[in-house]
């Protein structure tokens, strides 16, 4: 229950309701993170627990992910090294919040 409820708080700063308003322009997209150490188990556990959410996820270790209001894009080595960039967010969440939850999360999927 605890994994659960920190994967909601983590996403729910993120993610909001798909019917309110987004800004569409560049300042919505915000510096590639680079993680090092992103095992296999930890990469497919991030890929799991985003597609549990409703977050679009594609197969391989490279893509577009999108859902409720946010898209982004990732890139795996196959080894350790992953690269996640928000490419457009709410407004009212800043990048720095943003790049937060998504070092949380990581973290969190590298810890179990």
């Amino acid at each position: 229950m605890k994994t659960k409820s920190i994967v909601l708080l983590l996403l729910s700063c993120l993610i909001f309701s798909l019917g309110l308003a987004q800004a569409q322009s560049e300042e919505n997209s915000c510096k590639s993170i680079t993680f090092i150490n992103v095992t296999p188990d930890a990469f497919e556990c991030m890929k799991s627990r985003l597609q549990n959410y409703g977050i679009d996820v594609p197969p391989g270790n490279e893509g577009e992910i999108s859902g409720k209001g946010v898209t982004g894009s990732f890139e795996w080595d196959g080894k350790s090294l992953l690269t996640i960039t928000i490419e457009e967010k709410p407004f009212w969440v800043s990048c720095e919040t943003a790049d937060e939850r998504v070092m949380l999360f990581v973290d969190e999927c590298k810890g179990s």
